[in-house]
Formats: structure tokens, sequence, C-alpha cells
């Protein structure tokens, strides 16, 4: 099993991708307090990144946005047309030991902004790490609405695969669908839950045009199974195996983003456990050294729960809810339309990989405090012994479904009676305990779950220890 695991990952290793980069952080993403630290660095430069899990534009009626793609070298873009458009979305693929340090991933986004003389304004812009310094790059997908009557909104964001299932082929559809669930799974949450209004521009590469056929045969299945649009787009032509996507949504809804309106007594909701990602992780670890399959069944924790664990943790991540997307736009004021606290869900936020961190993000948009009374968890032994053996930084890293809404206790009321008739398992955590400062208590011992007490302490506000 050892050796079949090995030469798979010496396949992708070839290909110019990283099958194992993600094991520790169940994410192949930069980390997001690296990122902001490092923007902030980023002086007098004509694109302007203020990092944020989606981007909107307004839906004309009856018109469809321009998107113009750009891909460049990261260490020396080539720029001669520049685009001429003032926003954009943004995917960046950047050498982990670079992404790794505020100062040299300041320096890098520098010396790439520092070419542009065109003022561009991004705000979905993740960053993919890998170990390979030739598969590095940067791409831009500009935007241009067409003027007209406003009938909605068009929420965009870039995604990638950031978990790999290093037990199929490179060119499996596996990595296709994780991709684009990825995406979809975002913009469901905004409320975008009708499958013929979304729209993908599809990124990907590879350094062999067989395997390229392959990925756009899995692409034009996935689309096909799902009803789905997808643009025609070329491969990003630098030679490495690479899967993403730009996708966009129309919804004729307010978006449930009412940072700003979250008050004090409001509850918080998760729509389904954390967790799950760690399986995927310490199944993989089993897969790479028998020894390590071994000690995890001495510490109580059986080879088949993490495989059971772990084949619905892919399953999860590679098949879009859009149940999802239709109870939270009922839970949306229409287009134009005042919001009522009593009637509308206040506030989302994705959990993702980030796991209980996500609600220091919330915190931080909402600037309130956030009392977390408890830390449901699917799988509880595997996070556990993920987190007490630091196999997995974070063990509360979650698989799709699982997301963070905020609002009344009657309104989460009524959205969890439904999400519960869609296989979500939907429970109160908290509530918001303060305006005016961002931060977050827990009365449950998070610490079990999260191996690096230093971000567990950032993310409690107290001294490590």
């Amino acid at each position: 099993m050892a050796d079949n695991f090995w030469e798979n990952v010496e396949q992708y290793r070839k290909l110019g991708f990283d099958p194992l980069r993600w094991i520790s952080f169940c994410s192949t993403e930069a980390d997001a307090n690296v990122v902001k630290e490092a923007l902030a660095e980023v002086k007098k430069s004509t694109i302007k990144v203020a990092p944020f899990w989606f981007d909107s534009y307004f839906h004309i009626a009856g018109k469809e946005p321009e998107l113009t793609r750009r891909v460049y070298d990261l260490a020396s873009p080539a720029v001669d047309k520049e685009v001429e458009v003032k926003r954009a979305l943004a995917l960046f693929r950047i050498h982990s030991q670079t992404a790794e340090s505020p100062q040299a991933l300041s320096e890098a986004l520098s010396n790439f902004f520092a070419a542009f003389k065109a003022k561009v304004a991004v705000a979905s812009a993740p960053i993919a790490t890998t170990e390979h310094r030739d598969a590095q790059f940067a791409l831009l997908d500009y935007v241009e609405l067409r003027r007209g009557d406003k009938d909605g909104y068009m929420p965009a964001l870039t995604s990638f695969t950031q978990v790999t299932d290093v037990t199929k082929d490179p060119a499996d559809e596996v990595h296709v669908k994780i991709a684009l669930t990825d995406a979809i799974e975002r913009l469901n949450l905004l409320g975008c839950g009708n499958p013929a209004l979304f729209k993908f521009f599809p990124i990907y590469d590879a350094p062999a045009e067989e395997m390229l056929d392959r990925i756009r045969t899995n692409l034009d299945a996935f689309m096909s199974r799902y009803n789905l649009v997808m643009e025609d787009y070329s491969s990003l032509k630098r030679g490495k195996l690479f899967y993403g996507t730009t996708a966009f949504s129309i919804t004729n809804k307010e978006l449930p983003t009412r940072y700003e309106q979250v008050e004090e007594g409001m509850e918080v909701m998760l729509t389904n456990k954390f967790g799950g990602l760690a399986a995927v992780s310490l199944h993989a670890l089993a897969l790479s050294d028998p020894a390590n399959a071994d000690r995890f069944e001495k510490a109580g924790v059986p080879m088949s729960e993490i495989t059971a664990a772990r084949d619905e943790a892919i399953k999860s991540l590679s098949e879009p809810h859009f149940a999802l997307g239709k109870i939270i736009s009922k839970y949306c004021p229409d287009f134009g339309q005042p919001f009522d606290k009593n009637a509308h869900v206040t506030a989302v936020h994705p959990v993702g990989p980030r796991g209980i961190f996500a609600l220091g993000i919330l915190a931080g948009l909402a600037n309130a405090g956030i009392a977390v009374k408890d830390i449901p968890l699917r799988h509880e032994g595997i996070s556990r012994l993920a987190a007490k053996e630091s196999l997995v930084e974070n063990a509360t890293a979650s698989q799709h479904g699982c997301h963070v809404l905020v609002g009344t206790r009657d309104v989460l009321n009524l959205v969890a009676e439904e999400l519960r008739q869609h296989h979500f398992a939907p429970e109160t955590i908290g509530a918001v305990a303060s305006k005016g400062a961002p931060a977050v208590t827990m009365e449950k011992d998070a610490g079990q779950y999260v191996s690096n007490k230093a971000k567990l302490a950032s993310l409690l506000g107290k001294p490590p220890g």
C-alpha cells in the first residue's frame, strides 16, 4: 500500500503538483494572517488588494459581464498590453517558503504589483502555495460591467483544489470536482442556489496535451451533471498541474453579509459540525507509512473509522449541495428591499479549513465579541488524535456544509428546521456578547483540537502558555 502511495506522490511531483502540502494544514492556501500582514506592507501600488472571501458586482439586466484573463510570471510580469479595467479577481500560486513569511511575501507581491500602471481593485485573491518555484504564477481576471438597470447581485470568486485525493490518478475527475465544488459552496452560502445561474471560467494546467484533454473532459462532465455553464477557457500554459476556477452566480436577493448590523444578543449557529478534514490527513499519513496506521489503532482510533470518515469528507468536498443556497436565499430580502432582523439572516461566513478560526474572522468583520459555548465536532476521536500527536495543526478544519450564521433566535430556528430536512446538523454554538471590539471566548477547551497553541492563544486574545 505504501509503495503505491509513494509512486502516486512521485507522479504528482513530476507534474509540478504538491500532493502532500495540505496534510498538516488541511489546505494549501497561504495563512490568512500572513497574507494580511504582508499586504499591509505593500506600499504605493496601483493594484489594491483588500482580501475577502468573495467579491460582488451588480447584475445588469439582460447583460453579461466581460471577463478578460491575464496570466503572468510572478517574478517578472510582462504587462505591455495592460488591461484598463478597474476591478478584477485574482489567484496567485507562490512558493511555500515565500508565502510563509510576511516580509518575503510582501516583497514578492510588491515586485509583481510594481509592473502595473493602471489602477485596479481586487477582493477575491487567494494564494495557493507550491514547493515548485517554476510553478508560480499570478492570474488576474478583469471584470467589466455593461451599463444598464441593476436587478440583483453577481457574487464572484476564485477557487482551487486545496485537498488532494492522492489515491487517485493526477488527471482523475475528483480534482476537478473539488476545485469547482469549493466555489459553488461559498456562492451557495451567499444565497445563490440555482445551478442555471452559475458560470465558471476554469483555471487549469498540465504539462501534456493528453492530460489537458482529460481535464477538459472532466470539466465538461461536471458541468453536464449539474446543468452548469462553463466558458471555454484554455489552460494556463505554464506546464505545471493545477486545478481551479473563477466562478460567478446571480441572485435577485440582498446578500446575507450585513456584518455591520450584527447586534449584541444575536445567536451564532453552525450549519453542520466542525471537522472532517483531519480524517483525510490521517488517512494519507497511514498510506504513507503502515507504522502510522498501527499508531492510530493503538491510540484507539481504528483505520476503519478513519477510512469511513475520510470517504465522507471526500464526498462532501466533491459533491455540491445547492439546497444550502436555496435555503439561505429564502431568508434574504429581495434586491433593493429593506433588511428585517426578525425575518432575515443577518450575516454568514464560511468555515472550511479554518475551522474555529473562522470565528475570529467573523468577529473582526462584525466588530463584535463572540461567546462560544460549544465546539461540536464530527469524528471527535479523530480530531483529538490528530491534534494531540501534532499531525494536524487545526483539527477543527471542516468539510463542506459547515458555515457560521448570525441572526435572531427565531430566524435561525426556522433556518435550522429547513437545513435538517437536507441532511445538515445545525446547532447554536454561542451568541454575540458585545459590540465595539472583535473578540472570541470559548467555554470548551479548544486546545484538545488545535496543536498550534500560539495561534489558538491569538484567537482567544490570551498569552500563549
